[in-house]
């Protein structure tokens, strides 16, 4: 199928949703990725499938991306991760993308591997907004020289990515702001932030982009919390800040599983409705694969 750009798709509708997806680790199964795309199918706006990185090993980012397109019909975005490739490593593997008819990348650097330093990379970018760049230029026919010529960059056909970046509310505002602005210097269309685990935190960070001048789409990346653990793990493992009335109401149900699902579960579809309410272009949903959550939830959106 002809995928739209997720920018186009906004353009048509006023509040989109939509699910990232995780390939399996190597050697496992891909049957409940498959079971989720044969579920999402006509339901919501578009996927996004992760990107392995860090030594996580996970491969299977563009099988899968091309699979949700063609068998599935859905509109998908590629994670495309920066750190650990070399600059003809990333056109050659953005090329892949293009010749599948995979147009809508959301281009980041990516995590350190397990146990390194933040600072520790093995590619030849530090930061995402020159892999936006080179997906820019590409999207212009510009294209890296072969060894032998003797020229800057050569010409050829141009791309068509839809460039979509990661916001982070989480991170002090003014080194944000100027992420984001070298980032949207470079192309960037869209902006989908990290998880967020209230309408406060969406709005506040917003705000304070309007504020910048900075008018970009902004998608709510919201990730449903059904139990303390993983309030938890959000905290300590992603060094996110998880809202207090989340955590109180998931700490007071902790020993009751089905209070403490439907209590996460009401909780999001609340903070969803606000977020709707406010302007907010839609909601991306990090649901780590689990059907019975993706099928609770798009059930009460």
């Amino acid at each position: 199928m002809k995928a739209k750009k997720i920018s186009e798709v906004l353009a048509e509708k006023k509040f989109t949703i939509s699910v990232e997806l995780v390939p399996p680790r190597n050697g496992s199964s891909p049957q409940e990725v498959y079971n989720c795309l044969e579920f999402l199918q006509r339901k919501i706006d578009f996927v996004s499938v992760t990107k392995g990185a860090g030594g996580s090993l996970r491969g299977g980012t563009l099988p899968l991306t091309y699979m949700a397109q063609e068998k599935y019909g859905l509109n998908a975005v590629a994670h495309f991760v920066c750190r650990e490739r070399s600059k003809p490593e990333i056109e050659n593997d953005l090329t892949d993308l293009d010749y599948l008819g995979i147009n809508n990348v959301l281009a980041l650097r990516g995590d350190a591997p397990a146990g390194a330093k933040d600072e520790v990379w093995n590619g030849d970018y530090q930061y995402a907004y020159l892999l936006v760049e080179q997906i820019s230029r590409m999207n212009k026919g510009l294209y890296l020289p072969t060894p032998t010529m003797k020229v800057l960059e050569r010409s050829g056909l141009p791309t068509n990515f839809g460039i979509i970046v990661a916001g982070h509310p989480e991170d002090p505002w003014e080194l944000e702001k100027e992420h984001l602005l070298c980032k949207i210097n470079a192309g960037a269309e869209v902006i989908i932030t990290q998880m967020i685990f209230s309408f406060e935190e969406y709005k506040n960070y917003v705000d304070n982009l309007r504020s910048a001048g900075i008018n970009l789409p902004v998608l709510a990346g919201v990730r449903p919390l059904v139990k303390l653990s993983q309030a938890t793990s959000a905290e300590e493992f992603f060094k996110l800040k998880v809202a207090d009335e989340l955590k109180r109401g998931l700490k007071e149900f902790e020993t009751e599983e089905l209070k403490s699902r439907e209590f996460g579960l009401n909780y999001t579809i609340e903070m969803i409705r606000k977020l709707k309410e406010y302007g907010c272009p839609g909601v991306h949903l990090f649901t780590l694969n689990d059907l019975g959550l993706i099928k609770d939830l798009l059930g009460k959106i």
